[in-house]
């Protein structure tokens, strides 16, 4: 079958598509012909070696949406499906997950939308069942032009919402209808932040998520730590966060993994019916140095989708 296989760590022309051999399926895993193939930030950072990419050479990828080809179940046989495994192997024609990590795809929506939902808009909506959002409430979504900060806001529909994004993209997230737009890219912008915001879902991190803190709604505020765009974890302790009454949560872990899982399902539901999905553009597998080159340009908006 073709995959793209990655032999070492490197710039976007480290992933090759080459002839590689069907992978062997287990008990508890199901056997996926994929049609379509996420391409999270995340995955950037383990090619270029920000993270670790585990044993390698092997094929890379982690998302994908497609037809089951093999499982225990023979019910499941021919059922479309939305995976996900952290031991690799989406990029490419066939893909083995867990049956645990596979979800059906439901009826009005085809694979590459689901794909790029399903991340996404499950970790949006366990963030948001985490937040305990009330009606009214101000709330601070950082890189809202990304796919997780998408879904994010319209989720959060009925408060009123702050968004961040890159230089020169505020017209990208216009369809969120935010209260206010922010240029991510400027450091200052923390200081055009209204008083009063009430939750926080930080993607960006770094030791200036500390200027946030007096913005915030005393004694009811609320940050929730999901990405690290910057590199670096938000250097807030105890004693930034008890005199103000505020709450930090971070999400990561088998805990968050179960919240994310439990909450697919009904994100991929909201999707199918109506709900927008954010696709930035789709590329052909032999075009898989320019996708991650297009994610690691900053300059998405939405999800990007490999087609094998």
């Amino acid at each position: 079958m073709r995959a793209v296989l990655m032999r070492e760590q490197g710039g976007p022309e480290v992933l090759k598509v080459e002839e590689v051999p069907v992978p062997e399926r287990k008990t508890g895993e199901v056997l996926i012909r994929t049609e379509a193939i996420g391409v999270p930030y995340y995955e950037i950072q383990q090619r270029s070696g920000a993270l670790p990419a585990g044993e390698l050479p092997a094929v890379f990828g982690h998302e994908a949406a497609g037809t089951v080809a093999e499982a225990d179940d023979a019910a499941l046989v021919g059922r479309r499906v939305v995976a996900m495994s952290m031991a690799g192997g989406a990029y490419a024609e066939l893909f083995v997950a867990p049956r645990e990590d596979t979800f059906p795809i439901p009826d009005d929506l085809d694979a590459v939308n689901a794909v790029a939902a399903a991340v996404p808009a499950s970790i949006a909506l366990a963030l948001v069942r985490t937040a305990k959002l009330a009606k009214g409430e101000t709330v601070l979504i950082e890189a809202g032009g990304g796919a997780i900060g998408g879904y994010l806001a319209r989720f959060a529909a009925d408060q009123r919402i702050i968004v961040t994004t890159g230089a020169g993209k505020a017209a990208s997230v216009e369809h969120l209808n935010p209260d206010l737009v922010l240029d991510h890219d400027d450091p200052g912008w923390r200081a055009k932040l209204p008083d009063g915001i009430d939750v926080v879902f930080a993607a960006i991190g770094g030791p200036e998520t500390t200027e946030l803190l007096d913005r915030m709604t005393p004694g009811r505020g609320r940050i929730l730590v999901y990405g690290l765009l910057s590199g670096a974890l938000p250097s807030i302790t105890a004693a930034d966060l008890l005199p103000r009454g505020l709450t930090m949560t971070g999400f990561g872990g088998m805990g968050f993994i179960a919240d994310v899982r439990a909450a697919r399902p009904p994100a991929l539901d909201r999707v199918a019916g109506g709900l927008r999905t954010a696709i930035d553009r789709t590329y052909p597998l032999d075009e898989v140095a320019k996708a991650h080159q297009r994610v690691e340009s900053r300059e998405v908006s939405g999800k990007v989708v490999l087609l094998p």
